[in-house]
């Protein structure tokens, strides 16, 4: 991943993880201590314990985004996967969302299914990057191979795209809510 591209993950105010840097440090690879603590103290909280508060997270999605934000920037971690989960949850709700509008598919070649999936993708790329000042609304179409005008986007699509970075919203509500309880879980005076 280009250096000065990957300075940039992960660093969207959305996407703060109230206890991201509990959660990012010693989660590289690294020997499992089998110790269970010494002299009555209880065992030291190690990456076991930090993947398993992603591995509890309640959502599906918010699982894939939290190991997205977690492991994302780790050029070892094939996220595909998890990024995958969440653009198709975006597309998804975009979709339902276009329903309730009684929004049709737009007047090019795409059918709704397709411009939700591809508008997810750019939306996710440039939130988990922070690129959105970074290009023009024609700019970010270009980029993300959206076949529109940019007139066009910004007076009928933009508003799913607001849509779906509420939705990134919510997941990380409910992502910090569930990392939270679960630490203070593990060690009651963490805050």
């Amino acid at each position: 991943m280009n250096k000065i591209l990957s300075q940039r993950f992960a660093t969207s105010p959305r996407l703060e993880l109230q206890h991201g840097d509990w959660l990012k440090q010693g989660m590289g690879a690294k020997t499992v201590k089998f110790d269970i603590g010494s002299g009555g103290l209880p065992p030291e909280v190690n990456w076991e314990d930090k993947a398993a508060a992603i591995g509890l997270i309640k959502s599906k999605t918010g699982k894939a985004l939290a190991s997205l934000l977690v492991w994302g920037d780790n050029e070892l971690y094939d996220w595909s996967e998890s990024f995958n989960d969440v653009v198709n949850h975006l597309a998804a709700n975009m979709i339902k969302y276009c329903l309730e509008d009684d929004r049709g598919a737009p007047k090019s070649k795409y059918t709704l299914n397709e411009l939700a999936y591809k508008m997810a993708r750019m939306t996710l790329h440039f939130e988990l990057y922070n690129l959105w000042s970074l290009y023009s609304v024609e700019g970010r179409l270009l980029f993300s191979g959206i076949d529109m005008s940019s007139s066009t986007y910004s007076h009928i699509w933009t508003k799913y795209q607001d849509k779906m970075l509420k939705d990134i919203d919510y997941l990380m509500n409910f992502i910090n809510q569930d990392v939270c309880n679960y630490r203070y879980n593990l060690t009651p005076d963490c805050s």
